[in-house]
């Protein structure tokens, strides 16, 4: 049991970047975190960390113990959680989605997650960028599109609609496109992947099959809040999330375009670490399942 409560203490130190901040979280004392892991270096005769006076660094060992360690961990709380599937959810998840699925579903209707599961704390992150999910110690991660190669497993929730748009003063100064060749006279707000500095083009679906076209503009963004006021504020073309854009849509504050030409899906997937699918990450699963139903096109 000491083994198995080093082994939390350690994960916590990598997962919250400090060992104080890992002794608050776990309510424990500072000199207890610091024991804990030279136990583990003791006993496994490698050094885990490096430490400096402003961080800490994880050792080649430390990175593949982490990760052993991680999965040991989950699958230890699951095994209990198994045997005891009344039992309270305790403890923390982590999630990270993006902005808008966290400001417009997720948070608004969290409240009811918390009256079936009071004693459980979410730490929730949003992002329009992608994370490590191992070395940033999250449960689970929502993404929105095609999935890059990793050590996680996904867990299909639907497919997202998607919309071209403009605000009605942009389309006044420009005029309206009725056509894809129309859209070389138009300005787009691109979109780029923060990561890799891809600017991700924009696609239609046509009767030959979906039309992949990289389209003129002047304004390159990477956070969804700011995107949609840069559409709102008439500088350009929008092509995004239906969920996002309709309320403005059904206000006038934005004019859906191409409605001939309409956006193919995206996937939105669950993605979680293990292959050993936690109790509250599976708990949580089921849950923005239920939220999502109706919003979504299916599963395939």
């Amino acid at each position: 049991m000491n083994l198995l409560e080093n082994i939390k203490i350690f994960i916590e130190i990598v997962d919250s970047g400090s060992f104080t901040k890992a002794a608050e979280n776990l309510q424990i004392h500072r000199p207890a975190v610091t024991k804990a892991v030279q136990q583990l270096e003791l006993e496994s005769g490698v050094r885990l960390l490096q430490r400096t006076t402003r961080r800490i660094y994880l050792t080649p060992e430390g990175e593949d113990f982490y990760k052993r360690s991680k999965a040991l961990s989950l699958q230890a709380d699951d095994l209990m959680e198994s045997f005891s599937p009344h039992r309270p959810l305790r403890g923390q998840l982590r999630v990270d989605m993006p902005v808008a699925f966290a400001r417009l579903v997720v948070v608004p209707k969290l409240r009811t997650f918390y009256d079936a599961h009071p004693d459980l704390e979410i730490i929730l992150s949003s992002s329009d960028v992608r994370r490590d999910m191992l070395h940033e110690g999250l449960d689970c991660m929502l993404r929105v599109g095609e999935l890059i190669d990793g050590d996680y497993v996904a867990r299909s929730m639907g497919y997202v609609r998607r919309i071209t748009c403009a605000s009605p003063d942009y389309l006044a100064r420009h005029g309206t496109p009725e056509t894809l060749a129309d859209l070389r006279h138009h300005q787009a707000i691109n979109w780029i992947v923060s990561n890799n500095r891809k600017v991700i083009p924009w696609h239609f679906v046509t009767a030959q099959g979906i039309e992949e076209m990289t389209l003129p503009g002047k304004l390159i963004l990477d956070n969804s809040e700011v995107y949609i006021t840069a559409g709102l504020e008439g500088l350009g073309l929008l092509q995004g999330m239906n969920f996002f854009l309709q309320s403005y849509i059904d206000s006038g504050r934005l004019v859906e375009v191409l409605p001939n030409f309409p956006c193919p899906s995206r996937k939105l997937s669950l993605l979680y670490p293990h292959r050993h699918l936690s109790y509250k990450v599976r708990v949580f699963a089921q849950w923005l399942e239920d939220l999502l139903d109706g919003m979504l096109d299916g599963k395939t």
